[in-house]
């Protein structure tokens, strides 16, 4: 009998070490998806950080972009004004040369429309 009680003291020891393990594996488990949630959801807080940064800066650009444009037609516009009255003004003070050179440009353009 001293044989077969080592033997149940031997399994009821492994069952319990089985118990055991079970239990601490499964607290490990819980642990770990405890952790994954958190790394989970620090992913998604990392993330809407990094859009949120992004459209910042794609805002910054285009109105940095929206200005440099709104400069550079206020110079092409005021720069037409400049050429615009020059050419008016030699006009009126000498209507026969403005006249003389539109109809040359006016020949030269149907020499070439021709062609």
């Amino acid at each position: 009998m001293s044989t077969s009680a080592a033997r149940a003291a031997k399994q009821v020891k492994d069952a319990v070490k089985r118990e055991t393990d079970a239990e601490s594996l499964a607290a490990e488990l819980e642990e770990l998806k405890r952790e994954f949630r958190e790394l989970v959801e620090q992913v998604g807080r990392v993330g809407k950080v990094g859009a949120h940064e992004a459209s910042t800066a794609a805002k910054t650009t285009v109105k940095h972009g929206k200005d440099a444009g709104e400069q550079l037609i206020e110079e092409v516009v005021d720069q037409w004004n400049s050429v615009e009255g020059r050419i008016v003004k030699e006009t009126r003070d000498n209507p026969w040369q403005a006249l003389g050179i539109a109809a040359a440009a006016g020949l030269v353009i149907g020499f070439l429309a021709r062609r």
